[in-house]
C-alpha cells in the first residue's frame, strides 16, 4: 500500500524528511507560487511540495475513481448528489 502524501506544515518535525531537487519551471507559475508564498509567510518550498501532494493525491483519486467505474459502471448524478451530501452533514 502507498505511503499517505501529507502536505507540509510550519514547523513541521525535525524529522520529516526533504530532498534538495533542481526543476525547470515556467517563470509565470514560479513568480505565482513565490507571491503564494509571501501571502501565506511560507517558504517557496514549502507552497511546491503542497502543490505537488495535492496534484498526487488528486491523480491517486482519479485512478480510484476510474478503476471503480471499470468495475461498476459510471457514476451517475444521483450518486453523487448523494456522496456530496453526505460530505456536507
Amino acid at each position: 500500500m502507498p505511503k499517505p502524501i501529507r502536505e507540509s506544515r510550519r514547523g513541521a518535525s525535525p524529522r520529516s524528511r526533504a530532498k534538495k531537487i533542481s526543476l525547470t519551471v515556467d517563470e509565470g507559475i514560479v513568480a505565482a507560487m513565490e507571491r503564494e508564498a509571501r501571502k501565506s509567510k511560507r517558504t517557496l518550498s514549502a507552497e511546491v511540495t503542497d502543490a505537488l501532494a495535492r496534484e498526487l493525491r488528486r491523480r491517486r483519486l482519479e485512478e480510484l475513481v476510474t478503476s471503480y467505474e471499470r468495475e461498476k459502471g459510471t457514476i451517475t448524478a444521483k450518486e453523487l448528489a448523494a456522496i456530496k451530501a453526505e460530505w456536507l452533514d
